[in-house]
């Protein structure tokens, strides 16, 4: 291998001549010069140290080591400088192991006849760069179909000259196409007329005070269709240049769905507690008025078809099941109202909780024996959702169980540092296995579903709250149910 300046084959470090300094510059960024004479066809590679390439003494040794894949793109490259433009440009991989790529580029000298005399250039090993831009592809690909795939656009306006940007997920949520490029007053069109205010508004606070915004709004899309999104957008800087970015998301699935749950919640609450407490009512007046029959009104009701002690039952049945409806309706109306809220957070004294939970159930089941086995500790929650889950564990555990005395325990344990664990054991008949398949599930199906909201109500209070529900089987029969919350170190 042969080259101009300085042949040494060492290694090339600053020194008081520019040869050492070019050397050593080259080096350093793993770049090479060549020079093809094209008529001797000889090549001479400079620095001699260069790790680029192998030994090259002529083009077929420099072709040797190209990758095959991409010798005929070199070849034709070569071929288009040397016989036509007189420049060289193009990017190849090494025929070795380890996928390198070379950046190369160059220009033809000619003689004193016009005709192509040499070929010099430089080449450079662009693999990371390569990589880098692989990967920053392969991410903006994957971006892309994310963003398709679950509503969502990012966008961004430079207030100063309006220009606009927008993703193509914002453009799918705009149902326009995908090369259309909106203008500030296009995408101010876009916007219900009820909630254009409330944008101008958020926008100019953010430009104002660089404060973020995120307000929910209503859009009108090109194909005239309502949708809900949710918009956040934030200031930043880019040098002097002022810019307003941010995310946008159809949401209008849940809203259609909160709207649901909303009317089904005020149905729940009102409408089925009035009805019911009526039905409660005329029960309860029948079964008194069928208790105030005189001796005469008795016998003829005996030697009827329908006797008084089968009316009797069958009235009580009708006045439990309507009550444990109202009930239900009750704890749906209580849970709405607490997820409502949010996940407020504060220090709760998990023996305190559980205590007046013991107290309250000792009195109501006199019968049931609850044994507690606590350590002094707090969760991060608030008090109304922990009392609400554990007292529909405590009382599950006592009503669903075929003992005369039930017994259930109630074990309060710190796991460590950051967990508290509670404990709610019985020795019932267990929770079905599709129950625990639903709650594992995380959904409920026509052929595949719980028989009430109680486990449902535990995970979703969990879920407020930060932590976890698992169940396993108590030994030697029943249930332990655990609870696992963030731990609070002091109030």
């Amino acid at each position: 291998m042969t080259g101009p300046g300085n042949e040494s084959s060492t290694n090339y470090r600053p020194g008081d001549n520019s040869a050492s300094i070019m050397a050593y510059a080259l080096q350093a960024t793993e770049t090479v010069i060549w020079d093809w004479d094209i008529s001797a066809d000889a090549v001479s590679l400079y620095p001699p140290s260069q790790t680029v390439f192998e030994d090259i003494a002529d083009l077929d040794d420099f072709l040797s080591q190209v990758h095959p894949t991409d010798t005929q793109r070199v070849v034709h490259a070569l071929e288009v400088a040397v016989e036509e433009t007189g420049h060289y440009v193009t990017e190849f991989r090494l025929a070795d192991d380890t996928e390198r790529w070379v950046a190369a580029q160059g220009e033809v000298t000619y003689d004193d006849g016009d005709d192509p005399e040499r070929l010099i250039g430089v080449g450079r090993d662009v693999t990371d760069k390569k990589h880098t831009a692989q990967q920053l592809r392969r991410a903006t690909e994957h971006l892309a179909e994310t963003e398709l795939v679950s509503d969502i656009g990012g966008w961004e306006l430079i207030p100063e000259t309006n220009d606009l940007w927008w993703t193509q997920g914002t453009r799918q949520i705009h149902d326009v196409s995908p090369e259309y490029n909106p203008t500030v007053e296009d995408a101010f069109k876009f916007i219900h007329p009820a909630d254009r205010q409330t944008i101008e508004k958020v926008v100019q606070q953010c430009l104002t005070s660089g404060e973020p915004y995120g307000v929910e709004l209503r859009l009108i899309t090109a194909e005239g269709r309502e949708r809900w999104v949710y918009c956040r957008g934030d200031r930043v800087q880019r040098g002097e240049t002022t810019v307003l970015r941010g995310v946008i998301q159809d949401i209008t699935d849940r809203k259609i769905r909160d709207q649901r749950l909303m009317v089904l919640s005020r149905v729940l609450r009102h409408n089925i507690r009035n009805t019911l407490g009526v039905v409660i009512g005329n029960a309860e007046l029948l079964a008194e008025e069928l208790e105030a029959l005189d001796p005469l009104e008795t016998y003829l009701a005996e030697t009827a078809s329908f006797p008084l002690d089968d009316s009797r039952r069958m009235l009580s049945k009708i006045a439990d099941n309507a009550t444990q409806l109202v009930e239900l309706a009750e704890n749906a109306r209580q849970l709405s109202r607490v997820l409502e809220r949010g996940p407020v957070r504060y220090y709760v004294d998990v023996p305190t909780v559980v205590d007046r939970l013991v107290s309250k159930f000792t009195d109501q089941y006199p019968t049931a024996s609850i044994h507690v086995e606590k350590q002094a500790v707090g969760v991060k929650g608030n008090e109304e959702s922990l009392e609400m889950a554990l007292t529909e564990l405590i009382e599950n555990a006592i009503v669903h169980t075929h003992d005369a005395s039930p017994t259930v325990e109630v074990s309060i344990s710190r796991v460590d540092n950051e967990r508290v664990r509670i404990q709610v054991a019985d020795t019932g008949p267990g929770i079905p296995e599709m129950e625990q398949e639903v709650l594992e599930m995380g959904t409920e199906e026509p052929l595949l579903h719980g028989r009430g909201t109680g486990l449902w109500m535990v995970n979703w209070l969990m879920t407020q709250l930060g932590g976890s529900i698992s169940i396993d089987e108590n030994v030697p029969r029943g249930t332990v149910v655990s609870l696992t919350l963030p731990a609070a170190l002091s109030e």
